[in-house]
């Protein structure tokens, strides 16, 4: 039956659908097998018509956005899976003074859930625009970094603290427009991962500042992550989770750090190495994939650094990154 369905759809959509798509080439850990269907989605009638077709066809359905803070199963995604390069950006509305002589006033952005968040950041900083300029360099889509709701942590700041409302297709079919309360935005985590309902479109709340003095901020963020994280290899990004304050207090980790990436360090992982995977030596909370590691390499890092760190600290470390397909 799935068969059939799968030609239907390939029917309905001529020329736009690929079969038995290897995925490790659409993420940034360069790890996955193939997805059965892929379809990329340029624009949001295109995002909205390919979500539902295969909706009423049964088609399990996975959506893929920049591919960072993922790990594919080596046996890959059944279904389809849709790749969101849906890329406008739209000024929607100013409120305040917005002159030469006085620059406070807010600006009303709207971006597809496709663009990629590097992208839109750069956009808003030369715009002089305020409020996302932290997360220059940061992986992944506009739609990812809404689901995740995105952290910087130097300056502390969560991609979710800009967002005004945003454009979501429900799992009825409805398009329709939430608040940012909807979202209920915490850390790593925002209802979207419990509802799986898809992002179209987000509208951020910014605020006019000076070009330069954004850039100089948004450099700065930048060179931090450079001189803290593993660069120009393959990595999801951090693995694991950061502690709470109260987890820190609670097992007594050494001087209470809430860094995992220290406690993984401490653990003696640094350069730990499974097949094709191997724990960074700059950062203990990335793991690089050497060029040629399965998910099953990766899975078993983190297993070994899931049982040692509880082992020694006594703490339960919570995975950052999401698993998709079959393992």
């Amino acid at each position: 039956m799935m068969a059939e369905a799968y030609q239907t759809f390939v029917e309905k959509f001529p020329g736009l659908v690929k079969k038995d798509v290897l995925l490790a080439p659409y993420t940034t850990f360069k790890i996955g097998g193939p997805a059965d269907l892929l379809v990329e989605a340029r624009n949001r009638e295109e995002l909205v018509a390919f979500v539902l077709s295969a909706r009423d066809m049964n088609i399990p359905i996975t959506f893929l956005g920049g591919g960072s803070n993922l790990l594919i199963g080596d046996r890959g995604i059944r279904g389809l899976v849709v790749r969101n390069l849906t890329q406008k950006i739209v000024i929607m509305g100013m409120k305040g003074a917005m002159n030469e002589l006085k620059t406070s006033g807010t600006v009303y952005v709207e971006a597809d859930s496709g663009v990629p968040i590097n992208k839109f950041v750069r956009y808003t900083v030369e715009e002089g625009l305020s409020g996302l300029e932290m997360h220059l360099g940061l992986p992944g889509s506009v739609g990812g970094a809404v689901y995740m709701n995105s952290k910087w942590t130097n300056p502390v700041g969560y991609v979710g603290d800009a967002v005004y409302q945003a454009s979501i297709l429900t799992n009825s079919g409805e398009v329709k427009t939430v608040p940012k309360r909807y979202f209920q935005f915490a850390y790593d985590m925002s209802i979207l991962q419990k509802t799986h309902e898809l992002v179209l479109s987000v509208v951020f709340t910014l605020k006019k500042e000076s070009k330069e003095l954004l850039w100089k901020q948004a450099n700065e963020s930048i060179a931090h992550r450079r001189a803290t994280q593993p660069q120009g290899v393959f990595t999801a990004g951090c693995i694991f989770q950061n502690l709470s304050e109260s987890d820190a207090l609670t097992f007594a980790t050494p001087g209470h750090s809430r860094s995992a990436g220290y406690l993984i360090d401490s653990a003696g992982f640094k350069g730990k190495q499974i097949g094709g995977a191997v724990v960074s030596s700059v950062h203990a909370n990335f793991i690089v994939n050497m060029g040629k590691a399965s998910a099953s390499d990766v899975l078993q890092l983190i297993s070994m650094i899931k049982e040692k760190v509880h082992s020694q600290f006594g703490v339960t470390l919570k995975e950052e990154i999401q698993h998709m397909g079959e393992f």
